[in-house]
């Protein structure tokens, strides 16, 4: 614990308690000028920040006829040495210690000043400063949806339900291209109508294609320097599926993506959009990957033959969920309405008792033998000319019933039988 004499707020060897404040915490200036006069402390260093704390271990580690060196060096290598080694020489070092400033720990109030004053870009669908996702099967068209998204921010036009755009025009968003989808972009943008400063890629110009996974620290620190230099309004990671190779299924593997993502959006206030491929039974995959989303938006063609139009709707969200848009792809740009097309039904095939009783009796069999991964047993299924989603309705219906039991905690997801049918 620090000494009695902690106590004096006076002034210091001719320099007052708030000049050097503005250089150095007084207490830190004070407590170097002391072991470098070869005078005792009494734990005062210990009470300092980080910074100041190394500073002044690295001194005390020191016989005392070689502090002086070592600080010379470190003022050396310092850009404000000069001014710490005014602040410093200025201390008595027989005078009291300044006041330790009692720790104040955070509350509410000090959230509240540095959130972000808007709560919603734009009203049930995208959350100011949040990790959300856009999710749906490959190719019907994420990534179109999401520059459509940026196109209207940039020009500053109204979201696609009308309400009235919350970004200021001009504003960039930053693209992490996982999956190389680079010259796409920039095919897709001019017909857009938008400049090519519209997005900014967390590379240099030398090496565009660059830093395309966040499992790199490289990424992480250019995708921090991109946001200060440009203050995009988010950043959309696409896809997800390929910018990590963490496993998203496993939730002590997930937090370690989760941790760097959630330091982005709290040190920056951005919105960050992770793009996501969906099963053919239309969930996320990576079934960890909810809980890092605060909101999950779903993009799905529920009938490609018959009707192009895509549906557009909220799976998950801390507020109302608002109604569902249909959504029409366009050259230059998506068209929105109110109608949207029905929900994709994923359940059609339970709705044929012979498919599902073969697709029963294919995992009574396999399942009787030994147990089974479920990645092998849908391909075996699917050789078989079964389809992914009769395997999965017919699994879903026997752990129902209680016939069989899955083990999630293993890689790979194993599948027992708990009795026979």
């Amino acid at each position: 614990m620090p000494g009695a004499g902690c106590l004096d707020r006076g002034r210091h060897g001719g320099r007052s308690h708030e000049r050097i404040a503005s250089v150095i915490p007084p207490l830190a200036a004070w407590g170097y000028r002391r072991l470098l006069a070869d005078q005792p402390l009494n734990g005062e260093i210990d009470t300092l920040d980080d910074g100041w704390k190394l500073i002044g271990r690295c001194l005390a580690g020191l016989p005392p006829e070689k502090r002086q060196f070592a600080w010379d060096v470190i003022m050396a290598i310092r850009s404000d040495g000069p001014e710490l080694m005014d602040a410093v020489i200025a201390i008595d070092p027989n005078g009291l210690c300044p006041a330790i400033e009692p720790v104040r720990f955070a509350n509410v109030a000090d959230i509240r000043r540095i959130m972000a004053s808007v709560r919603w870009l734009w009203e049930g669908w995208i959350p100011a400063s949040r990790i959300l996702g856009l999710a749906s099967l490959e190719g019907v068209g994420k990534t179109r949806l999401a520059m459509d998204l940026n196109r209207r921010v940039y020009l500053g036009e109204e979201w696609p339900d009308k309400q009235k755009m919350s970004v200021p025009p001009g504003t960039p968003s930053l693209w992490l291209c996982a999956d190389g989808q680079h010259d796409e972009m920039a095919d897709m943008m001019p017909s857009f109508g938008l400049p090519d400063e519209a997005v900014i890629f967390p590379a240099l110009p030398e090496d565009p294609y660059g830093n395309t996974s966040l499992d790199d620290p490289t990424t992480l620190s250019m995708i921090d320097a991109a946001i200060v230099a440009h203050k995009p309004w988010a950043l959309f990671v696409d896809s997800l599926t390929y910018a990590t190779s963490r496993d998203l299924c496993e939730q002590r593997t997930i937090a370690t993506l989760k941790g760097p993502l959630v330091g982005l959006v709290q040190r920056h206030q951005l919105n960050i959009i992770l793009l996501l491929h969906v099963s053919k039974e239309g969930q996320a995959l990576g079934k960890r990957i909810k809980g890092i989303t605060r909101t999950l938006l779903h993009l799905e063609c529920p009938d490609p033959e018959s009707c192009p139009r895509l549906r557009f709707w909220v799976e998950k969200s801390y507020g109302k969920k608002p109604p569902a848009l249909g959504v029409t792809m366009g050259d230059s740009g998506n068209e929105y309405d109110f109608d949207p097309p029905a929900r994709l039904d994923t359940s059609k095939e339970s709705k044929a008792p012979e498919k599902l009783g073969l697709a029963i009796a294919f995992i009574s069999k396999e399942l009787g033998i030994s147990d089974r991964a479920t990645v092998d047993l849908v391909k075996e299924w699917e050789a078989k000319g079964g389809t992914h989603g009769t395997f999965f309705n017919a699994r879903r219906k026997m752990i129902a019933d209680g016939l069989v039991a899955v083990d999630d905690t293993r890689k790979p997801q194993m599948c027992h039988l708990v009795s026979q049918p």
